[in-house]
């Protein structure tokens, strides 16, 4: 990619899986490293896994232990669902010999508690030692609008919509056209360059081949993939 293209970041989620290091040597092979949003359930089933990406240089970030809706989960049920995976992240890093580089959180569903819970979220967050990654050069109006300039939970510029792979496989051809279009609608840029950089939203649970496909076509725009923090 040459120099005009945009940096992107590759952000994770729902990780780690039981072919976990099957997918962080699949990115060391094409040269990205990205931010693996975990959840606590899957941490204590695949400790090994989550070691591996460490020790190879990637991220891990907090996700909650079990995947609730922020919205519908009182205050003191949050902080129980953050800490409980806190505390699995800081073994995961402690028996990898790795310090941790940072404390990244990401919603669930990216719900953010709405407005309702949104505020007191973001000041638990804060107390609890979390940071923004530091991503630069996001310029697209709506980012502002909705506040993520400012937040403390990591959002996305681009959702792949690889979740829609929950439906079947056969989604796959329809996830990867969909790449192609231009979203004016949503003031996504994925194919325009230059433009804003972009934070770029996959799942750790789909389908390897699928996983594989989705980073092919991501490879084919004018982006240049950037290291885990910003």
């Amino acid at each position: 990619m040459t120099d005009a293209a945009k940096r992107a970041w590759l952000t994770i989620d729902d990780a780690p899986a039981q072919d976990f290091a099957l997918r962080v040597d699949e990115l060391e092979a094409r040269g990205i490293r990205a931010i693996w949003f975990c959840l606590g359930e899957l941490l204590e089933q695949y400790p090994e896994q989550a070691e591996y990406a460490v020790r190879n240089g990637h991220i891990l970030g907090n996700h909650s232990y079990n995947h609730p809706a922020f919205s519908q989960i009182s205050l003191d049920e949050a902080r129980e669902q953050i800490e409980r995976t806190e505390r699995l992240l800081d073994e995961i890093y402690r028996r990898a010999g790795v310090p941790r580089p940072a404390k990244l959180f990401r919603f669930p569903f990216l719900n953010d508690g709405g407005d309702e819970k949104r505020d007191a979220l973001q000041t638990l967050l804060r107390e609890m030692g979390f940071e923004p990654p530091g991503f630069s050069g996001i310029t697209y109006e709506w980012w502002k609008r909705n506040g993520h300039h400012e937040r403390i939970d990591v959002a996305c510029t681009y959702d792949t919509w690889d979740w829609k792979l929950r439906e079947g496989s056969e989604m796959l051809p329809e996830l990867l056209a969909r790449m192609d279009e231009h979203e004016p609608g949503h003031g996504r840029g994925l194919n325009e360059a230059p433009g804003s950089n972009e934070v770029i939203m996959m799942h750790a649970w789909i389908p390897l081949e699928a996983f594989r496909l989705l980073l092919d076509k991501l490879q084919t725009k004018p982006l240049r993939f950037e290291p885990p923090l910003g």
